[in-house]
């Protein structure tokens, strides 16, 4: 989607909402990120705090959409739950929920790595402790 208003380029379509999807031109809409629109400035705020004029905007991003709100989001969900098939909302979100990510190190494997560590500083430092009373 290009900028809603072909008159006002750079400009959201609906101006009284902070943020907005945006998506950089030259990568065709790959990466969505949010940035906020300042009204009373009529720039762009960018993520690290500098902003954009609506012109330049308009050349750098293409328009997706407004952010919605939380409250949206669940309206729209439960809208298109709805619409989809007559499950509910609560069975969509618990269909949709994703699995747990696996652990990353098994806990017997923690155990054995804390311990090969304690036992190597342990060493080292009787090592060292030696070469020091030798001295």
């Amino acid at each position: 989607m290009t900028w809603p208003n072909p008159a006002r380029p750079g400009e959201p379509a609906d101006a009284n909402r902070p943020w907005h999807w945006v998506a950089r031109a030259d990568d065709g809409g790959a990466a969505p990120l949010p940035i906020g629109w300042n009204g009373a400035l009529r720039a762009w705020m960018v993520w690290d705090g500098s902003h954009l004029s609506a012109a330049e905007a308009a050349q750098r991003f293409t328009y997706l959409g407004p952010c919605l709100t939380p409250d949206e989001t669940r309206a729209a969900m439960a809208a298109q739950a709805t619409a989809a098939e007559p499950r509910g909302l609560a069975a969509l979100a618990a269909s949709a929920e994703p699995p747990p990510p696996p652990a990353m190190i098994y806990k017997k494997d923690a155990v054995r790595m804390h311990l090969m560590i304690f036992a190597g500083t342990l060493i080292a430092t009787l090592f060292l402790a030696e070469k020091v009373v030798r001295w």
